[in-house]
């Protein structure tokens, strides 16, 4: 229990000894039916923090921030918490007993119509939307699989105002969902053709390693701008001269980016060697798929080449995180499913569920039906390729395609 949870301002303002957060949190769920707060429980216990995400470094903080959001905003999380508990207890099997009145779904639904209405009016409320609009996306991950742009994007609005206290150079500091959401949002964009709202910008110093996508969150004004180029390019807004200098423009600094030398910056954050090792892996792989997002925008002969080249060398770089062995998700989706955009181009049944295997194994199994949709996403782009040769693969994204990309 750290100084500030030790002692809370009473009524007449004088400071009066506090009771943990696990036990104000028990007070505050005295309103809930036994298998509600049942479903609180397993979803807070240090083992399912602990499938979520990889290493020691940030599980006790999640766990934390699970407990302090909810202590903050009981009424605003309930159902989303409920919906993903539930979500997560049936994917793992695990049977908690108690009579569930109503469904995951119906919370779900619920917390979604929460999110909706949702009015911010200070950072606390920020901080709520985004862990609610994240909670929503985990849940559409193990359970629904539809688009979850507008799940992000609410919450990214929402939150808005208070961006520069929510994007701080600490790790602290940094609320950690909303480069989640970022992330969800910029990789619905780059198949879409659509642009995120706005493009992040990393702290100057260059001190916060996300819990969820370790140092990756550097590159998303990168990928910011590969949306926007990819967006221009599909409205025929950019003459052929003008892709490839925006391209050279971005690969450079793409190519300035180094996870070694941003990792030896952060010796006072991550202390374990292997999770150290595993970002590494993570970053490296992201680079390159943020790299051959750039080749595909091109599309020359050479391009084309270099582009099969650097997939194999990304197929190969996801391939070395899997084999670490960690049963934990890696967040490698998306650089995945770019590798596949270019490696495999036409459909095939026994490929296809290779596919499937290999993005089940790396979510851990944690976001089964956005697998589905990546899957189903990349046999349309194929079967559109083979009508629509010589255009890039975003190019062969219909209108109004519904997508989810998991982490």
């Amino acid at each position: 229990m750290t100084s500030e949870d030790s002692m809370i301002p009473s009524l007449d303002g004088c400071a009066t000894p506090q009771l943990t957060r696990e036990a104000q949190l028990s007070r505050s769920l005295k309103g809930f039916r036994d298998h509600e707060i049942s479903l609180i429980e397993f979803i807070l216990h240090p083992d399912q923090i602990a499938s979520l995400i990889y290493g020691q470094t940030f599980q006790n903080s999640m766990r934390s921030a699970f407990v302090g959001g909810l202590l903050a905003a009981t009424d605003q999380l309930k159902d989303g918490f409920l919906a993903f508990a539930k979500a997560l207890s049936d994917n793992k099997n695990i049977k908690l007993g108690g009579s569930l009145a109503v469904t995951h779904a119906e919370d779900g639904s619920k917390a979604l119509q929460r999110l909706r209405s949702f009015e911010t009016g200070s950072l606390g409320d920020a901080r709520t939307a985004l862990g609610l609009a994240l909670v929503l996306v985990t849940y559409n991950d193990l359970s629904v699989g539809a688009p979850t742009l507008p799940i992000s994007r609410s919450a990214l609005l929402q939150a808005m105002p208070w961006r520069q206290q929510l994007i701080c150079s600490t790790t602290e500091d940094t609320d950690p969902n909303i480069i989640c959401l970022l992330f969800v949002e910029v990789c619905e964009c780059l198949v879409l053709g659509d642009l995120p709202i706005f493009r992040f910008e990393a702290p100057q110093k260059s001190t916060i390693v996300d819990r969820y996508y370790g140092i990756c969150h550097e590159l998303l004004p990168h990928l910011y701008d590969i949306c926007h180029l990819y967006k221009s390019i599909k409205a025929g807004e950019v003459s052929d001269a003008e892709r490839i200098l925006f391209t050279d423009w971005i690969a450079s600094s793409v190519a300035e980016w180094t996870p070694e030398v941003i990792l030896s910056q952060r010796e006072n954050i991550i202390v374990d060697e292997v999770e150290k090792h595993h970002f590494l892996l993570q970053a490296r792989a992201f680079k390159s798929a943020t790299q051959l997002l750039l080749l595909q925008a091109q599309r020359t002969p050479l391009t084309d080449m270099l582009a099969r080249s650097k997939a194999a060398q990304l197929d190969s770089q996801v391939q070395e995180v899997i084999q670490q062995g960690a049963n934990r998700p890696k967040y490698l989706l998306f650089p995945y499913f770019v590798a596949c955009l270019e490696l495999y181009e036409m459909n095939d049944k026994d490929v296809d569920e290779e596919i499937l295997k290999t993005m089940n194994t790396i979510s851990n199994g944690m976001a089964p039906k956005a697998c589905q949709s990546m899957s189903a996403c990349l046999k349309h782009i194929r079967r559109n390729k083979q009508r629509k040769p010589g255009l890039s693969w975003f190019e062969c994204v219909d209108k109004g395609l519904l997508i989810a990309m998991g982490p």
